[in-house]
């Protein structure tokens, strides 16, 4: 049983978080000679090496140094991984997490898992005592919360809650198959409605919408009629969306709570209509809108982590809105065009070895395109280090030259790259009740 459940839920989870890896595409242009040897030049003598990628195996945090006079004074600062199924990154992600907080005073570690699930988890944490990395399986997405390396920060906030200042571990993304969203979403939604008067869940059509948004949370609404979700969801956000504020009302007695929570399922529907790669992420502005409403809601004035992967959390182009035809910007565009200067995004990249196919079986290699940022780094022969972008225009219009969705420099600022990627192997951890 301890097996069927654990596939189970690694198999409703598999479409929601983890997109496949696009095929690596070939460019037209070639960055010339010239340009290649003066940005090898400044990537030998600006990169700052790192001793490990394990946070474990670090004798001291002096080779992040650099990274943490990068971040400065910034309030939000996303880590993106690239494949969802790199043991090293995650252990590097770890790395960072604890650095940043360790270092530079930052107090909320947001994930790329459902803001509901994972509310659960960390309410049971602080009003019940149980441990953040037992609860993961089945709430956080299973890359995540089954693979040894990245359970690794989830038991660093584990440790870190007996602190005077713990790390705060919140979800942003829509509600995803993960149990609690299942089994507790909409009975808890509908119980709040009732408890603040609402006439919505006495409605003739408030059983129509539970059956689409049931469906939508465990991925599987593509073809229902949404005539009547669609009438309540517009209502719902009429009713709950004109407060946004929760001062220290907690999360699920907030208005602005259950507004995210409808929106969030409002894109699933969406998503779950269309799905064809090209319009896979409907759901990035919904996920900005989620990290902005934590951001200045329930954690207002705190510096905040966001543990997501470079489809989302790199500046770029993420799809084309099928009704409009008008680019879908991802997350990280979003948050870098709202905050500004308070947002430092960095990028993690292996520069050759093997991930799992963790949507599939086996493994397979990394492969870089030609004339991109990490070919050059992988033929300077450099190992493991950190580039903060620079400011110099010469040198940002040569970088700008490479072929990559997103640009460093322009769109991102910090890259930390290695020479090999790891299969991140999925473990078999048991989804547990809440308590």
């Amino acid at each position: 049983m301890r097996h069927l459940i654990i596939l189970t839920a690694m198999s409703l989870a598999l479409a929601a978080c983890g997109e496949k890896p696009a095929a690596v595409e070939s460019t037209a242009s070639v960055i010339n000679a010239e340009t290649e040897k003066n940005l090898q030049n400044w990537f030998s003598q600006t990169m700052q090496p790192l001793q490990t990628l394990d946070a474990a195996q670090a004798t001291d945090q002096q080779d992040l140094a650099a990274f943490g006079a990068a971040v400065g004074d910034a309030r939000l600062v996303v880590l993106n991984e690239d494949s969802y199924a790199d043991k090293n990154a995650y252990e590097l992600m770890n790395r960072l997490v604890q650095y940043l907080y360790q270092n530079k005073d930052f107090e909320v570690l947001l994930i790329e898992s459902a803001m509901f699930d994972v509310e659960g988890i960390w309410r049971s944490a602080t009003e019940k005592d149980a441990s953040v990395v037992e609860l993961a399986p089945g709430r956080v997405f299973y890359m995540y919360s089954q693979t040894d390396a990245s359970r690794k920060a989830l038991a660093y906030i584990d440790q870190a809650r007996s602190s005077e200042r713990p790390l705060i571990l919140a979800g942003f993304d829509l509600p995803l198959a993960g149990s609690t969203s299942i089994n507790e979403l909409l009975p808890t939604m509908t119980q709040y409605l009732q408890q603040k008067g609402s006439s919505i869940p006495a409605q003739a059509n408030w059983p129509e919408y539970r059956q689409v948004a049931k469906r939508a949370i465990e991925l599987n609404s593509q073809g229902m009629d949404l005539t009547q979700f669609k009438q309540v969801s517009t209502q719902l956000k009429a009713e709950l969306c004109q407060n946004a504020a929760t001062g220290q009302t907690p999360l699920r007695e907030s208005a602005g709570w259950w507004c995210q929570q409808v929106k969030s399922i409002e894109a699933s529907v969406g998503r779950q209509q269309h799905t064809d790669d090209a319009n896979y992420d409907l759901r990035n502005p919904v996920l900005a809108d989620n990290v902005q409403w934590l951001l200045e809601q329930p954690f207002a004035g705190k510096k905040v982590i966001v543990w997501t992967n470079s489809s989302h959390g790199l500046p770029q182009v993420s799809g084309v809105d099928p009704a409009t035809q008008q680019p879908i910007y991802s997350m990280g565009w979003h948050l870098k065009q709202r905050f500004g200067e308070q947002v430092y995004i960095a990028k993690l990249a292996a520069l050759g070895g093997k991930t799992n196919k963790y949507w599939d079986t086996g493994v397979q290699d990394v492969v870089l395109a030609p004339n991109t940022l990490e070919a050059l780094l992988k033929q300077s022969n450099l190992k493991a280090g950190f580039i903060h972008a620079p400011t110099d225009p010469a040198l940002r219009a040569q970088l700008a030259q490479f072929k990559s969705p997103a640009k460093f420099a322009t769109d991102y600022q910090g890259l930390f790259f290695y020479p090999q990627a790891e299969p991140a192997l999925q473990g078999e951890h048991a989804i547990v009740p809440l308590p």
